[in-house]
């Protein structure tokens, strides 16, 4: 599989990518997103992020198509708007199960799962 890009609080993201790394995954933590979006759809396979924090980022992510895992605290109306226009995505609730967290990795990286239009709350 391609990288895959963290986007979120650089404490989380360096978790994240440790856990991932000792899967076997190799990661790529955002640092600027201007660097990113020319290699975007070209190097990475899978974008793992969190609401509100990338926010700010939803439409690049949305134009890429790739698959995206959010991670969200809660589920309210707006994030359920914000979410009809993604495609291929999943949502896990906080705190995170780290075993259904990287079960659901690894079944995108092994191309397990189908490319779907919408979301997915788990």
């Amino acid at each position: 599989m391609k990288k895959i890009l963290i986007i979120d609080e650089k404490s989380f993201s360096l978790v994240c990518s440790a856990i991932l790394e000792l899967e076997g995954h190799r990661t790529e933590i955002l640092e600027d997103i201007e660097s990113i979006l020319p290699r975007l759809n070209n190097e990475f396979g899978l974008i793992i992020t969190s609401y509100p924090f990338s926010y700010p980022f939803f439409e690049e992510i949305k134009k890429s198509n790739l698959p995206t895992i959010i991670l969200i605290d809660h589920i309210n109306k707006d994030l359920i708007n914000l979410l009809e226009d993604f495609n291929n995505s999943y949502c896990l609730i906080k705190p995170l199960d780290y075993q259904e967290f990287k079960s659901l990795v690894k079944l995108i990286a092994n191309c397990e799962t189908s490319n779907k239009i919408g979301y997915k709350i788990l």
